[in-house]
């Protein structure tokens, strides 16, 4: 406070006791601290597997797919051979024989899972609903049959 008012701010628009330069690398620190994280790796290789292959992946799925984020290879081939890699992970979860393998399909707890909403929403396309007076379509009290709101 300078006389009972706010300080106005540097030309850069913060106070002039902030340290940009000293919050940049903070944030950089932290940002290194998640990603080197050990859950990290296999965070993402089971939120990836599940949105492009199966909602429901087997721990030995999800465990190629975390090796080949931590050291950049797949399959005897090594892409960048960092921490990170993303052409690795994708080729782990693309290429994995749970992927591939055409016997998992008769399976019923293998595939992915939509949600509730999307059910509906693809029924209803499917049936080639409209409304009779062509207004947008509104589906009243549907959280209470599929708990989930649009």
């Amino acid at each position: 406070h300078v006389g009972g008012a706010l300080a106005p701010p540097a030309e850069d628009g913060f106070p002039e006791s902030f340290d940009v330069p000293l919050a940049e690398n903070e944030i950089e620190a932290l940002l290194d601290h998640l990603v080197d994280h050990p859950s990290t790796a296999p965070f993402v290789a089971h939120k990836l597997i599940q949105r492009l292959v199966t909602s429901n992946p087997s721990p030995r799925y999800v465990e190629a797919v975390v090796t080949a984020f931590r050291t950049g290879a797949y399959d005897g081939q090594t892409f960048s051979g960092k921490y990170g890699d993303m052409e690795a992970t994708l080729r782990a979860i693309l290429l994995d024989p749970e992927a591939r393998d055409p016997v998992l399909e008769r399976d019923p707890s293998w595939g992915q899972l939509r949600e509730p909403v999307l059910k509906v929403v693809h029924f209803l396309r499917s049936m080639e609903y409209t409304d009779n007076n062509n207004h947008e379509v509104h589906v009243r009290f549907l959280e209470r049959f599929i708990a989930q709101t649009p």
